[in-house]
């Protein structure tokens, strides 16, 4: 399979650091995601919430059952 990601388009060069919009918001999303993971395995419920709010609704109930799975995956019996 080929890796798509990487192929240059006629025309375009990707060259990191030069990011454009997409690229800024897809970088800030997976910071926050990030920090919601270490939130929710920090048990640290308000801070949770709080940033978990700042995702669009329609995700959040994607992220809550992410977190969940990603707690039950850390946890030491």
């Amino acid at each position: 399979m080929e890796n798509i990601s990487r192929k240059e388009r006629a025309g375009h060069k990707y060259i990191p650091g030069t990011a454009n919009k997409v690229e800024e918001q897809h970088v800030s999303e997976h910071e926050r995601l990030q920090t919601l993971q270490r939130y929710a395995l920090n048990k640290n419920v308000e801070e949770f919430v709080e940033l978990l709010n700042t995702f669009p609704v329609d995700k959040q109930a994607d992220l809550i059952n992410m977190m969940e799975h990603t707690k039950e995956d850390k946890e030491v019996c």
